[in-house]
């Protein structure tokens, strides 16, 4: 992902990521604003708290589209890996959060953090495999 020529499919997957992301936030907004002014209705409520979730359901979904666009079966590997590492980091953090809640009376993640530290997961392991397969060719000239 850290690639100076990103593939076809890549630039595709990170064109329509900015778009659900901007819808995301407009939809956030609006049901934001919805639920403080106007939500007094039951419906409504499950509705406007349902909304904001598509465009995020939309972003994993793309994931797995790009992984069978991919053609590079070495990014097809780097980008595996990295949404295992971010899968494991989210379910680390949910079983500790559990604990905690058990056995120390702590309380639950704060609110839209999991997919969060997902995301944070899979950028990590990306950037931790870049710098592992950084060539001695790829070392800046002095």
């Amino acid at each position: 992902m850290f690639c100076k020529g990103s593939s076809v499919a890549y630039k595709r997957y990170q064109r329509d990521v900015l778009w659900f992301m901007s819808a995301y936030v407009v939809v956030l907004v609006c049901a934001s604003w919805f639920v403080r002014h106007d939500g007094a209705e039951h419906f409504y409520l499950y509705f406007w708290s349902v909304l904001p979730a598509i465009p995020i359901l939309a972003v994993i979904l793309r994931m797995a589209r790009y992984l069978r666009e991919e053609k590079d079966e070495y990014q097809r590997l780097v980008t595996m890996r990295s949404i295992l590492v971010g899968t494991a980091a989210l379910l680390a953090a949910l079983v500790v959060n559990d604990f905690l809640r058990a056995f120390a009376g702590a309380h639950a993640l704060p609110a839209f953090s999991t997919f969060f530290v997902f995301c944070a997961g899979m950028g990590v392991a990306q950037f931790v495999q870049w710098l592992r397969n950084r060539g001695s060719d790829d070392e800046p000239a002095a």
